[in-house]
C-alpha cells in the first residue's frame, strides 16, 4: 500500500475546506450570489452549492480563530478586485498557518500508524532549500 503524502491530504481536505469557508463567508457575510462566489473561487455553482449543503469538504472543521483569518482573507480578496492572484495568495497564507498545518498533520497521522511520532510538517530543518 502506497503512503499518502501530506500534500495529497492538503489537496483532498485542507484546500477544499478553505474554499468552503470562503464561499460561506462570501455568500452569508458579504451577500454575494453563488454565481459570484463561484467565479471568484474559480469553481462551478454546483460546487458552491455542495459546500453550502455540507456535501463537500465536510471532514475538516476549523477553529474560530482560523475562520476569523479566512474572514480576513475574504475581505482582502474582495478589496483586491477579486483577482486570481489575491485568491492564490490568501489560500496560500491560510494553508500555511500553524493551526491549519496541525490539522493537516493530524489527518496524515490518522491515516498511517507508522506516523504516530512524525513531526515533518513542523521540523523546518528536515529539508534545506538552496536559494541564490
Amino acid at each position: 500500500m502506497q503512503e499518502t503524502m501530506p500534500q495529497e491530504i492538503e489537496v483532498r481536505y485542507i484546500l477544499p475546506a478553505i474554499r468552503r469557508e470562503l464561499a460561506r463567508i462570501f455568500i452569508k457575510e458579504h451577500k454575494l450570489s453563488q454565481k459570484e462566489a463561484a467565479k471568484i473561487l474559480g469553481l462551478t455553482e454546483a460546487a458552491i452549492s455542495q459546500y453550502q449543503h455540507s456535501k463537500r469538504a465536510k471532514e475538516v472543521v476549523f477553529s474560530e480563530s482560523v475562520v476569523n483569518e479566512i474572514r480576513e482573507s475574504a475581505k482582502r480578496i474582495l478589496d483586491g478586485g477579486k483577482s486570481r492572484q489575491r485568491l492564490i495568495a490568501e489560500m496560500y497564507r491560510i494553508s500555511g498557518m500553524a493551526k491549519v498545518r496541525q490539522i493537516l498533520c493530524d489527518l496524515h497521522r490518522s491515516q498511517s500508524k507508522e506516523l504516530e511520532n512524525c513531526n515533518v510538517c513542523f521540523d523546518e530543518g528536515v529539508i534545506a532549500v538552496k536559494t541564490n
